[in-house]
């Protein structure tokens, strides 16, 4: 008999959790995986990135035949999820869609289930990497080092804590990035 774990009244008995950003619903790897690989949940924001018809359809049909979940990230992990990306340098190039899906695999992780998320975003994959979450990418090969970087302004030296800031706010000019360490996966 496997242990098993709940997630607000679920359980993932030794079931593995495949959490999917857009990319992968947009290659229909929803349709693709056999049930009892794992379960497969997505957020929100990734459901409202499916636009074109096609795509919308596939997923609307997995949705229908139970084989994607539709679950939103507690507001306590979102928000450790966004402090490890402003810590490691990463917070000005992650959308509040890649910040859902990694908060919802940490959120799954810490709950003691057995997760990985599926996604061809570097960015997304090298927050993964610093939560110590795994990852498998796509149609790219991924990230095989992962690395922290500096987000500030050249001009000043303004450094960057905010998502999405792209301007230094003390003199307007465009902040940039500077890797500051890096470890092989």
């Amino acid at each position: 008999m496997s242990e098993k774990y709940s997630i607000r009244g679920r359980s993932c008995s030794g079931k593995l959790i495949i959490v999917m950003d857009t990319s992968a619903l947009l290659a229909k790897y929803h349709l693709q995986i056999p049930g009892y690989i794992g379960e497969i949940t997505t957020t929100n924001r990734v459901v409202e990135e499916v636009r074109d018809m096609e795509n919308r359809e596939a997923l609307e049909l997995g949705i229908d035949i139970n084989r994607v979940r539709i679950v939103e990230p507690r507001k306590m992990f979102l928000e450790r999820v966004l402090e490890k990306a402003r810590e490691i340098g990463e917070h000005v190039s992650l959308s509040r869609t890649d910040l859902d899906v990694a908060a919802l695999a940490y959120m799954y992780r810490e709950e003691g289930c057995r997760v990985v998320v599926f996604t061809d975003d570097y960015s997304l994959q090298n927050l993964l990497a610093h939560l110590k979450i795994p990852f498998k990418p796509l149609r790219t090969r991924g990230i095989r080092i992962a690395r922290e970087y500096r987000v500030y302004c050249p001009v000043c030296g303004y450094v960057s804590f905010d998502p999405g800031e792209e301007v230094c706010p003390i003199c307007g000019s465009r902040l940039a990035k500077k890797t500051i360490s890096r470890r092989r996966l």
